[in-house]
């Protein structure tokens, strides 16, 4: 009695196997795309990136799309900038992004000399130096700055700092 009660037990397991395995999945198309987001407030600014940047895409009859490609993971960046009080210090730092020569034109200052500094991301100086604080163009060779973001950073005599400015440098 063991043996025909087993038999069609097996026959019923084989049957299901192969019965639930002749079913597959289908696949809808689906697209998975980069994303990011700038905020800015008057002390500065965040933006990010994060998603699959795609490189190579295969699409079969049915509209199905295989991507192959690297992951960003996620891409950071924060900057700090303090404007001057222009009652005190009303200045333009102009061309950014630069290449050789930067210009900072001191429209009206109240003060007898302004500090000029540019550090670069690492905080580390590469340029200081002290102008009067009269109205004129203050003009700083860059031409031997490494490709990157610098800060440029004004103080006044006392070395309280009047106004930073990110600077890009081609």
């Amino acid at each position: 009695m063991g043996k025909s009660i087993s038999k069609p037990l097996s026959i019923l397991g084989l049957a299901l196997f192969f019965g639930n395995s002749s079913y597959t999945q289908s696949i809808a198309p689906q697209s998975v795309n980069s994303a990011g987001t700038k905020m800015t407030q008057a002390n500065g600014s965040l933006s990010f990136t994060v998603g699959e940047l795609v490189v190579l895409s295969q699409t079969d009859s049915e509209g199905n799309t295989l991507g192959g490609g690297f992951t960003a993971g996620a891409t950071l960046s924060t900057m700090s900038i303090q404007e001057t009080d222009a009652a005190v210090l009303d200045v333009k730092v102009f061309p950014n992004p630069t290449s050789d020569l930067l210009n900072i034109r001191i429209n009206h200052s109240t003060l007898d000399q302004v500090l000029v500094s540019i550090t670069d991301i690492q905080g580390k100086e590469v340029y200081n130096g002290k102008y009067a604080g009269i109205s004129n163009t203050i003009g700083i060779n860059t031409a031997f700055f490494p490709t990157g973001n610098y800060i440029l950073s004004l103080k006044n005599s006392t070395n309280a700092l009047l106004g930073t400015y990110k600077i890009i440098k081609h």
